[in-house]
Parts: C-alpha cells; structure tokens; sequence
C-alpha cells in the first residue's frame, strides 16, 4: 500500500475514532443507564437483608424493585452487622415473591394503586401518539388548607418526571397535592418507555416539553383553571419550556422544582470532572449535540443546545417558586440552585433538605418534604392575582 493510501486511511480514522468518542460520551448524558442489582441475603414479611452498600444504609423509606415482578418499599434501618456486611431494614410493603435480588431506588410507590387514593389511567394525546398518564383526585371532603374561593378545586397538579426513568417517579410529590385538594396528573413523554416509541435517547427536554403539554390540555379540558408544575431534575427544564412556550402559561401559577437541573452544563461538566472526562472532550460532545446533522451521529434526533436550557442564560418570566434541594446532590449541582434562589429572592424559595441523594430529597425526610410543599402552596396568590 503507498504512503497516500496510508495517509489518507488516517484521516479517515481520526475523525471516525473522534466520532466514537463522542457517541460514548453523549450517550453517558441521554441515554439510560444499566441496572445496578443487589443480593437478597434474607427477606421476611418484616425485614429484609442486603449487603452494606452506600444506598442500603440511607435514612428513610426507598423503594426496591425485584428482578422480576414485585416491588418492596423498605423503612428504618434495624439492624447493621459490620462484621457480616449485612443491613437489616423494616419492610413497609411488598408486591410479588420474595427476590433474589433488587434494584434500589427512591420509588416508594410502585404505582398510584399502593398509594391506595382515588386514580385512573388516561391517554393523553400527544404529537407523538397517545401517552399514558395517571390522573389522581383528593377525596370529596378533603381538606382545602388554607385555600380561598375554591382555588383548590380548580388547581391540577402536573408532576413530571426526569431522565433515565418513569412517571413512578413523580409519585413522590402526589401525597403533598392530595393534602392540598389538588387533582394531580402525572404524564408519560417519549423516551421514557412508557410514551410512544422515539428512540432510547433524551433530548432534555427540547422534545419531551411538548407532551407534557398534552398533559396541561388534559387538565384545562377537564376544568383546571390554575396550573403547578412540579418538576423532578429534568422536569425543572421541561418546566423551564413551558413557561416560554406553553399555551397554557397564563394558567401557570406556580413551580415545585425537586432536584432540578437548571443548568444542564454546569450538571454535565460537574459529573464528567468526578469521571475523569477532559473538559475539551466535554466541550466537543456538548458541541456536537447542538449542530444539525452532527448531533443525529452522536444518536439525537434534533440538536439539543444546553446552553439555551440554562434558567441563567435564557431567563422566564417567573411564577411563585419553591425548589427543594440537598447539598448532597451529586449529580446536579446544589450551587446551581443557591444562586438561582439568591438571583431571584422575591419570587424563589430554596427549601435545603437533609443530606439527600440526587432526587432523594422526600426519601430521607416525608414528613418535612411535604410540609414544605403544603406550607409554600398555601401561600400563593389566589386565581386571578398577578404571578
């Protein structure tokens, strides 16, 4: 072979092996994760016995799914044997036989039907086809708390979900509407599994905004006349969307960020450092994500700008806001939410939680975590003030 050919073999090589590099790294950034599983060492109706792990060890209530069907939430730690390298943690509920082994997560409800309140399923059509959401109402003689005119009445809940999972998700903060006397829809959107078929890749929101969207027609048809969205990690951006682009966004009376990512590059940027990933490397991938035609290579279907999702750099118009965060957020960075709720001190209301995990917040803490919710809610202007 001649030294042209070779020549020109490497510069083809180069961009190609540039190419791979960036799809791992954008994949790390849109695309699920893989299981972590964990041993079932012992389970009983009352306790169960895992390995020490960083996880089974947490304060609070979490939610194991088995490999295979079934689910268990887990309370107080019971027991932890040093020596054996076991923890024994109180069973609060259980689903289907006893595992083998589990996946951790902060899912104490594995469906609105545990939760044992007043829920259906409905099909929310959306751009993408019909999306399944649950719709959950208080009971009839719920207690309107503080709420005047009947806002409560008219007030629907819309929690929406993060990345790299579901709507189970977003169950979490359904206990604090209920106290409230909202309806609470809590919607599917593509990607996530459950809603139609777009591929496996997020686009951070820059898709999935509109059919949360979907969500809000659902909830306006069916009489909402103020609307909350509350926000888990990535639904503070899908949030952050509506506000500009929502028909609805009139109706938007307030926010309830959990975790949120209000800056997806400083998130990226933070997490790739704690992995070793060179920030030149991470440069490029955001860079490639952004450009048409670039960012189908790296496994996007539309170029997704982070920049352009930052609450800093492309400021809403803000309702009444409550973020509740932890300084133990390893994932998205605490800081981002302090500056945000010191740049915004007359509309933005940061609530620190206990050490918490990323969106763990009501895990360790349920009994605060909701009064939170409740005590910020029954603050805000009634229908037809100005937000």
């Amino acid at each position: 072979m001649t030294t042209r050919w070779w020549w020109a073999l490497g510069a083809l090589a180069v961009p190609a092996a540039a190419l791979v590099v960036l799809r791992k790294i954008v994949g790390r950034i849109v695309l699920p994760g893989v299981d972590r599983w964990t041993p079932v060492l012992e389970a009983t109706t009352d306790a169960i016995a895992l390995p020490i792990t960083e996880d089974t060890v947490r304060p609070g209530e979490y939610g194991l799914w088995h490999d295979g069907d079934g689910h268990t939430t887990v309370g107080p730690v019971l027991e932890i044997d040093e020596a054996a390298g076991v923890v024994r943690r109180a069973v609060v509920r259980t689903t289907g036989g006893v595992p083998s082994r589990i996946r951790w997560s902060g899912h104490v409800h594995p469906d609105p039907a545990a939760m044992r309140v007043d829920w259906s399923e409905v099909s929310v059509p959306t751009p993408v086809g019909p999306a399944p959401a649950w719709v959950v109402r208080p009971d009839a003689d719920a207690d309107d708390a503080g709420a005047a005119d009947g806002d409560a009445a008219r007030t629907w809940a819309v929690h929406v979900h993060g990345i790299r999972t579901t709507r189970v998700t977003a169950l979490r903060t359904v206990p604090a509407a209920l106290a409230l006397g909202w309806t609470s829809i809590v919607p599917s959107f593509r990607g996530d599994g459950e809603a139609p078929w777009q591929g496996r890749a997020s686009h951070l929101g820059t898709r999935e905004w509109a059919d949360v969207e979907a969500a809000l027609d659902h909830a306006v048809a069916d009489g909402a006349e103020r609307l909350v969205l509350v926000g888990w990690s990535m639904g503070a951006t899908i949030a952050h969307e509506l506000l500009a682009r929502s028909a609805h966004r009139d109706r938007i009376a307030g926010l309830v960020l959990v975790a949120p990512a209000l800056d997806w590059e400083a998130a990226i940027r933070t997490q790739a450092a704690r992995a070793g990933v060179p920030g030149p490397v991470v440069s490029a991938a955001l860079g490639a994500m952004a450009l048409p035609l670039v960012c189908r290579l790296v496994g996007l279907r539309s170029p997704v700008d982070v920049r352009a999702l930052s609450w800093s750099r492309t400021p809403r118009p803000l309702p009444p806001t409550l973020l509740v965060h932890s300084s133990g957020d390893a994932t998205v960075p605490f800081a981002v939410s302090e500056r945000f709720a010191a740049a915004h001190p007359d509309r933005v209301i940061l609530a620190v939680s206990e050490p918490a995990a990323h969106a763990w917040e009501r895990n360790v803490d349920a009994v605060w975590f909701d009064r939170t919710i409740t005590t910020w809610a029954n603050r805000l202007p009634h229908t037809g003030a100005q937000v």
